[in-house]
């Protein structure tokens, strides 16, 4: 069985949400992040993953990690439901990918850390106002791409929109103000309460 190396709070809550809404089965292994259980850094982890970061998964032997790898590598081998139906929707698919992971999600993290993860001691609000400023022109692509267009894969929502969605459901877990953007947030809110999201969101939330 496919067994996911990570903790529910981390980016292997997109990889358990694919494989919600792919059918997927896995087994779970909690691999912690934290100073105190440091798993992620133990020699076993390592092997698996030299990055010592999560997730990884092992697919009946096949190691991988980084999340948006693991996701398009899953979703086209187990057949998705949300896996494009032809190269046109293939090339959309990984259109949005990079662009979320290049452009919107180094700064996302960066005002989520220093806004509301970090210990008030160790955040820097002029960074967090630099990469949110940074945000605003990525935010209104997506808002602008909605705004004309129901969803990011077409005229249902596939995969090109799971991977969008995947990333900035930090925005929702931060409550990050989206109302500048009310196309996206709609989207994104509707995106987060699909029944297979809510069974991956309940076992982090």
């Amino acid at each position: 069985m496919l067994k996911l190396y990570g903790q529910y709070r981390s980016r292997a809550f997109r990889v358990a949400w694919l494989c919600k809404e792919s059918n997927i089965p896995y087994e779970h292994v909690n691999v912690t992040t934290n100073i105190e259980g440091a798993t992620c850094k133990s020699p076993e982890y390592v092997k698996l993953n030299p990055n010592a970061r999560v997730p990884t998964i092992d697919d009946e032997g096949f190691i991988l990690w980084e999340s948006a790898a693991i996701n398009l590598y899953l979703a086209e081998k187990y057949k998705s439901p949300l896996w494009p139906a032809d190269i046109k929707g293939k090339g959309r698919m990984l259109q949005w990918a990079f662009y979320v992971a290049n452009d919107v999600e180094p700064n996302m993290i960066t005002v989520m850390q220093h806004r509301v993860m970090f210990a008030p001691e160790k955040r820097n609000a002029a960074l967090a106002d630099e990469a949110d400023t940074k945000l605003q022109s990525r935010l209104k692509v997506l808002d602008e791409h909605l705004a004309k267009n129901r969803y990011f894969g077409g005229e249902q929502w596939t995969m090109a929109d799971f991977m969008v969605a995947s990333v900035c459901y930090s925005f929702v877990a931060m409550k990050y103000d989206l109302g500048k953007y009310p196309s996206f947030n709609k989207w994104l809110l509707e995106s987060v309460e699909r029944p297979k999201a809510r069974e991956a969101r309940a076992l982090r939330e």
